[in-house]
């Protein structure tokens, strides 16, 4: 009973401190951390912010000839680290926090990535836009191996510097 008597002087000079959510709009400040969005046209499919994700809201899937990258909102934790990963800065942090929806459908986004495929033994290995970004980034990068997946690649330069005939 003391220890009320000792507050109640100092929260009737303070007033109300809570809101009537959401009936009135809450402070949200500029630091303010709420879903990602990712910009399809930005994003090469590099999977750097899948091997960031500390609660693994970003996974990516290969399925026959696409690369997905798939974003399941009711697992992130809000923390940022993807956008802040991102090489390509495709991933944005919005301000959306009001993310409570009747169908499990609707948390989920995808971004999907046609794969290129290795000419020799047919596995997928990398996103066309990513392979495209090396091409151009990188000038002297042969392009007769940059179709190979890397094991491949591995072995026919390998074949090259020992001179296997073909």
């Amino acid at each position: 009973m003391v220890k009320f008597l000792k507050i109640l002087p100092i929260a009737i000079k303070t007033g109300t401190v809570t809101i009537k959510y959401p009936y009135q709009e809450p402070l949200i400040t500029e630091s303010f951390r709420g879903a990602i969005e990712i910009d399809p046209n930005k994003c090469v499919g590099c999977g750097a912010c899948t091997r960031i994700c500390p609660p693994k809201a970003l996974t990516m899937t290969i399925e026959s000839n696409t690369i997905i990258l798939k974003y399941f909102v009711g697992r992130c934790i809000f923390c940022g680290m993807c956008a802040d990963t991102c090489p390509e800065k495709a991933i944005s942090i919005t301000k959306e926090f009001e993310l409570a929806t009747g169908n499990i459908f609707d948390l989920y986004a995808d971004v999907e990535h046609e794969v290129k495929t290795c000419p020799i033994c047919g596995k997928t290995f990398i996103t066309r836009k990513l392979s495209d970004k090396i091409i151009s980034k990188v000038p002297d990068i042969p392009l007769e191996t940059m179709d190979l997946c890397p094991d491949c690649r591995r072995k026919e330069t390998l074949k090259k510097f020992i001179g296997v005939p073909e």
